[in-house]
């Protein structure tokens, strides 16, 4: 009796696993990497994080599917990157900031309630520095990425706002 609601629970276990991997809708995800683990670098990465959203936000409103958000990040890969650069520079780093497209190995996450499994997802990463510290992910498409408001309302007002204008020109097309 043990061994077969044993195997019963298995059998239901492995096919409730492939019928939420199958149930999951085509991903774009965001990857921010710190240059290393000090509390500068890792304000930074957020920071960074912050505008990569708000870009996502503008750009990606009305994509219909992952591919064209993928795309569309493809297209505006150099407008994230430079978006990244001036917030960086306003904030007085003068390292290497690095953005890029492409398929990248992600572990588990779990956003609410759903599971988002590991494996190799199109993404947005932004590098910063050596990118040796701690980093940052969510689901871009469809949106799943949170802002934590805490760290949202530290922003600095001032330079957000000069930053959110000039992301407003970039994408107008999108808007």
């Amino acid at each position: 009796m043990k061994k077969r609601l044993l195997c019963a629970l298995l059998a239901l276990t492995l096919l409730c696993g492939c019928a939420s991997a199958q149930a999951l809708p085509e991903m774009v995800r965001l990857h921010v990497v710190a240059a290393d683990d000090s509390p500068s670098a890792q304000a930074l990465k957020l920071m960074l994080r912050d505008v990569c959203l708000r870009c996502a936000e503008v750009c990606l409103s009305d994509a219909e599917d992952a591919d064209e958000a993928y795309r569309r990040l493809e297209n505006h890969l150099a407008d994230f990157e430079a978006a990244c650069v001036a917030r960086a520079r306003e904030l007085g780093y003068e390292g290497e900031i690095r953005a890029e497209t492409g398929s990248f190995d992600f572990p588990d996450r779990i956003y609410g309630a759903l599971k988002v499994p590991a494996g190799e997802y199109r993404a947005l990463r932004v590098t910063i520095g050596a990118g040796e510290g701690h980093n940052w992910w969510c689901v871009l498409y469809p949106s799943l990425c949170v802002l934590d408001e805490a760290d949202a309302a530290s922003a600095d007002a001032p330079s957000y706002s000069r930053v959110w204008n000039w992301l407003r020109e970039r994408f107008a097309d999108w808007i």
